[in-house]
């Protein structure tokens, strides 16, 4: 939790890379299912009979019926590596911000600040670098069966032959804007929650939390930062599929637009401001299981790579 005071960060990359490995396994299927239901134009209601997908549990059931099992795990393989990527990334940077800032006059008794300032900053370069495999996951878990790509490597080649380096980068815009308070807020709640929790137990500031308290409290900082953004992540998500609908005939009405500012005004005119908000709740589920155990698995991990039993 307090990681300045007691960390050597050599090990932050490492532990980063495991932790967005291990946690995107345990929470692959929410994405999935996010995804489905962020994409499907007619609304989700258990009255709309033209609906591929009119509620979470008709979904779920939908999905295995058609698809199998397995299906909840579509695009985990460049899902795989983009938390890889993007864990080494994240966590990195996010320790060197930390120390970089940490003495900084103006940011002095402003933990909070100093907080959102190094995950908004290490977030943003970290997503920058695993765009391309973010819209190659969207797309596999968005096409028919028997559709589209057989594989990221392939879709990747298919993408950049036919839609250029722009292709690979779709959705890149409300990403950026998204990712900022996305994952400065995750760091800035976690440790605000974490700060709180202490206080009330009556700890000092350099104890160690319990990993339930860090997964309580990482859950609460996922759920927190995902409502504020939630409408980019939809429109990110939209802006993916965009030149892809041939392949997305099993699903519905494919949405089109030009660009984000168009996509959200679409959504808005055409689905209501609620569209903007379709696939919260799994969304929302996880957020709150990944930031938790994002946390919860990397303050453990640290903790183990640096302790003298581990590496002497």
């Amino acid at each position: 939790m307090d990681r300045e005071k007691h960390r050597d960060t050599r090990y932050a990359g490492l532990a980063g890379g495991a932790t967005g490995c291990i946690t995107r396994f345990i929470c692959q299927p929410l994405d999935v299912l996010k995804i489905r239901l962020q994409l499907q134009v007619e609304p989700i209601k258990s009255s709309a009979s033209q609906s591929k997908y009119r509620s979470i549990g008709q979904s779920i059931a939908c999905i295995y019926r058609e698809e199998g099992l397995l299906a909840f795990w579509k695009g985990h393989n460049p899902a795989q590596v983009l938390s890889l990527v993007y864990g080494v990334a994240q966590f990195s940077f996010y320790e060197r911000f930390n120390r970089l800032l940490r003495d900084l006059p103006p940011l002095e008794g402003h933990d909070q600040v100093r907080q959102f300032l190094c995950g908004a900053c290490s977030g943003s370069f970290a997503a920058l670098t695993i765009m391309p495999l973010d819209v190659i996951r969207t797309r596999l878990v968005s096409q028919d069966p028997g559709r589209g790509y057989r594989n990221a490597f392939q879709g990747l080649s298919e993408i950049y032959r036919h839609e250029g380096v722009r292709g690979l980068y779709r959705g890149s815009g409300p990403a950026m804007l998204q990712i900022a308070p996305l994952a400065g807020g995750q760091f800035m709640f976690y440790n605000l929650f974490g700060t709180l929790t202490k206080r009330a137990r009556g700890l000092t500031a350099e104890a160690q939390l319990s990993s339930g308290e860090l997964f309580v409290c990482g859950g609460l900082a996922g759920f927190c930062t995902k409502l504020l953004v939630y409408p980019l992540d939809l429109t990110k998500k939209r802006l993916q599929i965009q030149g892809f609908g041939g392949n997305r005939q099993t699903f519905g009405q494919h949405f089109v637009c030009r660009h984000m500012f168009h996509c959200l005004v679409q959504v808005g005119r055409g689905e209501g401001i609620r569209g903007l908000y379709k696939g919260l709740l799994p969304s929302l589920l996880k957020a709150g299981f990944t930031s938790a155990f994002y946390f919860t698995i990397y303050d453990s991990l640290l903790l183990l790579f640096n302790s003298d039993r581990s590496f002497n």
